[in-house]
């Protein structure tokens, strides 16, 4: 199940990692913050899975 579980975070981290880029080319820092922290929940979220 966790490899299901670390499969599924990878894809939404990658998914917010392109809504981040497409914040950084409009210099939207707001939403670019908001972002960034959802994705370094989902990054941790993934270690502990490890």
């Amino acid at each position: 199940m966790s490899t299901k579980q670390k499969t599924l975070l990878e894809s939404k981290i990658t998914v917010y990692r392109v809504c981040y880029q497409q914040a950084e080319i409009k210099k939207d820092h707001k939403r670019m913050d908001k972002i960034g922290v959802i994705i370094d929940e989902l990054l941790e979220e993934v270690a502990s899975l490890d």
